[in-house]
């Protein structure tokens, strides 16, 4: 890559790339990323709709909340299954909505543990009702 073509303006990440000077020579230079100028906003917004239909999904009773942070930290059951030390069908089990009430409190700190939050905002979903206010209700 020539160096003009490497020089983004994105001050919000920079990254080094090696890149071919006008004399043959690759050197390196600081810049901004690619990726987050042209497509950290798709993302972004593709998050939102994801955080929402699953929170949707939780409040419907559909899902349980070790569904909605499995699906956020993009794990696989067996990744989770792994992480956590439970079994898989025990997990599979976990992530419906009718069980989660009988998952012990030592278990969800398992998966607390994995998702890297404490056990009680495990438990929360925040709904936003307007742009004034927000409700919480508990995923239990």
């Amino acid at each position: 890559m020539k160096e003009k073509d490497g020089t983004i303006d994105c001050p919000q990440q920079q990254v080094i790339l090696f890149v071919e000077k006008e004399d043959g020579k690759y050197e390196p230079i600081q810049t901004g990323s690619y990726l987050t100028k042209n497509f950290l906003d798709d993302y972004e917004l593709k998050r939102r709709h994801l955080e929402e239909s699953l929170k949707k999904q939780v409040l419907l009773g559909k899902v349980s909340p070790i569904y909605y942070f499995m699906i956020l930290e993009d794990l696989t059951l067996s990744e989770l299954s792994s992480r956590a030390g439970i079994r898989k069908g025990k997990v599979r089990k976990h992530l419906e909505a009718a069980h989660f009430n009988a998952i012990p409190q030592e278990t969800l700190q398992l998966y607390a543990d994995v998702f890297n939050i404490t056990v009680p905002d495990m438990l929360k979903i925040l709904v936003v009702t307007s742009a004034d206010s927000t409700n919480t209700n508990t995923g239990s």
